[in-house]
């Protein structure tokens, strides 16, 4: 299974956005301008608007086990199963390294996702109170990754935000070839306009709600 390709925004979004523009001599140049928007976005949120894997066909992931009673996983909308797999390598008599395998174990009923009520998810911990064994990649995941598909919006999946975001970072890039990529551009009328390339201020104020932070503390 791979990841969906919804789109954030589309060329008619950015063709609105840019009233003045009703040709299409610039609609390719548009559409990788989308595709450019898109992608920094996803950078500076640090995932993406989209989902791998379904109900009939779900996406699997592989963790390590740390020996802690939680295991951080991706961003994860539905579980369908969990197996915990036992193996080790030895050194053989024939001086070759060898993998020995036990059958993986089914824990998905003792597992629940966390934070509560959360989607997505992005914590398992066991009912059990078990541990997740320490281990390399011998807990396999399977289920539904990505962001939820949210109702009432314009793009199932893509907020309404980031879409926003999405076509004001396109027209920021066009605007900077058409003035030929100056920081200021002077009319023949003396008027100097000062242009910046950086990333629009209130395009990071929109991705900022979407960033997660980590809180690192320690009891003394």
């Amino acid at each position: 299974m791979t990841w969906t390709t919804q789109a954030y925004c589309t060329l008619a979004d950015v063709k609105m956005a840019l009233a003045y523009l009703q040709g299409t001599q610039d609609d390719d140049y548009l559409s990788s301008l989308i595709l450019q928007a898109q992608a920094d976005i996803d950078r500076e949120v640090g995932y993406a608007f989209q989902q791998d894997g379904t109900v009939d066909s779900p996406a699997t992931r592989f963790y390590d086990g740390e020996g802690q009673e939680r295991l951080f996983i991706d961003d994860l909308i539905t579980l369908t199963q969990v197996l915990e797999s036992n193996s080790s390598t030895i050194f053989s008599a024939n001086a070759t390294w060898e993998e020995v395998t036990a059958s993986p174990v089914d824990i998905t009923a003792d597992v629940i996702l966390k934070p509560n009520n959360t989607i997505p998810a992005f914590i398992l911990q066991r009912k059990s109170q078990y541990t997740f064994e320490p281990g390399v990649q011998n807990y396999q995941v399977s289920g539904i990754f990505g962001q939820p598909i949210l109702a009432g919006q314009v793009y199932p999946g893509v907020p309404n935000d980031i879409m926003r975001a999405t076509i004001r970072l396109v027209t920021h890039y066009y605007m900077m070839r058409s003035s030929s990529y100056a920081d200021i551009v002077q009319d023949h009328g003396g008027v100097r306009v000062r242009y910046t390339k950086q990333m629009p201020p209130d395009v990071l104020e929109i991705v900022q709600r979407y960033k997660r932070t980590l809180f690192i503390g320690r009891w003394n």
